[in-house]
């Protein structure tokens, strides 16, 4: 684990400021969803972006002790992140537990439907089977 010095002195380093005026970095979807993302960068763009993440972890502490904050906000204004992003980060959440990061999945109308449709398919077969069975026993008795 480093320290907040070492991290400063990683993130002395770079020059940020050429890195800034050559960098691009962006978070596209390719696809429908969240899940179907890249990222569209060049070299400074990605040395940028770690930056930001070394900032955010070299100040983690600090906000974590002092309890009033556990956000860190990102810049999105700045020249380096591509305008046609379909995902911007806005701001780190700092949690003190990995037990505190919930899952939560939203379904689709899309999904919701084909579920719905399943259950009606499941219904039909179960009423489907339990007609039958007792047809079946109504011959033998």
């Amino acid at each position: 684990m480093l320290t907040k010095e070492k991290l400063q002195k990683i993130i002395d380093q770079f020059d940020q400021d050429e890195l800034k005026s050559q960098g691009i970095f962006g978070i596209l979807q390719y696809g429908g969803g969240s899940d179907e993302s890249y990222v569209r960068t060049n070299k400074e763009g990605l040395e940028l972006f770690a930056l930001e993440l070394l900032k955010s972890a070299r100040d983690s502490e600090d906000l974590l002790l002092n309890g009033k904050k556990n956000t860190i906000l990102f810049d999105n204004e700045e020249s380096w992140v591509d305008a046609n992003s379909d995902t911007f980060i806005q701001y780190v959440e700092l949690i003190t537990d990995k037990q505190q990061i919930k899952l939560t999945y939203k379904l689709t109308f899309g999904e919701k439907l084909i579920l719905f449709g399943f259950k009606i398919i499941g219904i039909t077969i179960l009423i489907s089977v339990f007609v039958g069975l007792i047809t079946m026993l109504n011959w033998f008795f």
